[in-house]
């Protein structure tokens, strides 16, 4: 049988998502936050220590 109406999506399963119960903001701003720690926790590259170096000698 054919209708006009248009079919309706079938539900998803979010079951293996752990952030379902979570707002989107707040998902977004926990993931956020863990990529920044991420980045925290890398060592600052000798190039860089270099740079500030030179222009620590450069300001005295």
């Amino acid at each position: 049988m054919h209708t006009d109406q248009p079919s309706k999506p079938s539900p998803r399963s979010d079951a293996g998502d752990k952030f379902t119960s979570e707002p989107l903001p707040e998902k977004i701003g926990k993931n956020l936050q863990q990529i920044y720690n991420d980045v925290l926790d890398e060592p600052v590259p000798d190039d860089f220590l270099n740079l500030l170096s030179q222009a620590d000698e450069k300001s005295n």
